[in-house]
């Protein structure tokens, strides 16, 4: 019985020396079928992208993308003695790609941020004023945006709406009233 620990070690570690090399086709003991391979590995091909990324919904997406090329190249990728160490080893190529591209998308949001100029967000009446505006029926809204979001005349936008242009005043008039009751305006309209 002691004679076959080392028998096993010898056999483990040739095992692990061949798990990246093909056979030499004559010698092809088993050709793996892909779905085989696939739902075996499915779990801990996840986990291990997940561990990588901390992101477990992007980590299925990087196993797809493996299971992808696997699937490419099935014809090579299934004459080794464990496809599924082929998978793992391209899945954390993967994972170490993205977390390499993330990483300089930090970098240069970070540089561009500082370099960018920031200009002041809207005022409370703006953010009111708008509020309310969107509060109004579709035509009427539409008119307010149009007048005061794009700067154009009452006949442009009677042409964009394809109203008559008394209609987009009235709108405006109707919108006016609106807004100053909501924000409690006391000038007479």
């Amino acid at each position: 019985m002691t004679d076959l620990v080392p028998i096993v070690e010898v056999v483990a570690l040739e095992r692990r020396r061949a798990v990246f090399k093909s056979a030499p086709v004559n010698e092809v003991e088993h050709v793996w079928a892909f779905e085989t391979v696939y739902r075996r590995e499915y779990p801990g091909l996840v986990a291990v992208a997940s561990a990588m990324t901390g992101d477990r919904d992007g980590a299925q997406d990087i196993v797809h993308d493996t299971m992808v090329k696997a699937f490419v190249r099935w014809d090579r990728v299934s004459q080794l003695e464990r496809p599924g160490a082929w998978c793992h080893h391209v899945l954390v190529n993967l994972c170490r790609s993205g977390l390499r591209r993330r990483a300089t998308e930090r970098r240069f949001l970070s540089r561009l941020r500082r370099s960018e100029p920031t200009s002041p967000g809207p005022s409370a009446e703006t953010i009111a004023f708008w509020s309310v505006v969107r509060t109004l029926p579709t035509r009427p809204r539409s008119v307010v945006a149009l007048y005061f979001g794009a700067d154009l005349t009452s006949v442009q936008i009677a042409d964009v709406l394809g109203v008559p242009e008394g209609t987009v005043r009235s709108d405006l008039a109707g919108a006016r009233r609106v807004v100053l009751n909501a924000l409690g305006g006391d000038r007479d309209v």
